[in-house]
């Protein structure tokens, strides 16, 4: 993922999922998104960033735990926050709603 986006600037919301390949949860939610990132990214830009890999992010965005997911506006503030596993559903229902 391209670090230098200017988060205060979007195009689009965002939807960004923090993982780690060695995490087991992290792999059900990403199964579980990518059951829906068709739908989702009709809606929102989705990116999956790496704990391991993308650390200023990580910093940037305060996250301690994974999967973590959050989704920021289009002025780049966090619209929704959410660690751990989350249903379809869920992840949709803030997707749709985000402006």
């Amino acid at each position: 993922m391209d670090s230098t986006i200017d988060f205060d600037n979007l195009e689009r919301p965002i939807l960004l999922q923090f993982y780690a390949d060695w995490c087991a949860p992290c792999r059900t939610l990403t199964s579980i998104v990518e059951h829906i990132k068709e739908p989702i990214e009709e809606h929102v830009d989705f990116r999956p960033v790496n704990l391991d890999k993308e650390r200023e992010l990580v910093e940037e965005f305060f996250v301690r735990s994974v999967p973590t997911l959050i989704l920021l506006d289009k002025q780049g503030n966090i619209y929704w926050r959410q660690s751990g596993v989350v249903p379809a559903q869920v992840i949709m229902e803030h997707v749709l709603n985000v402006s």
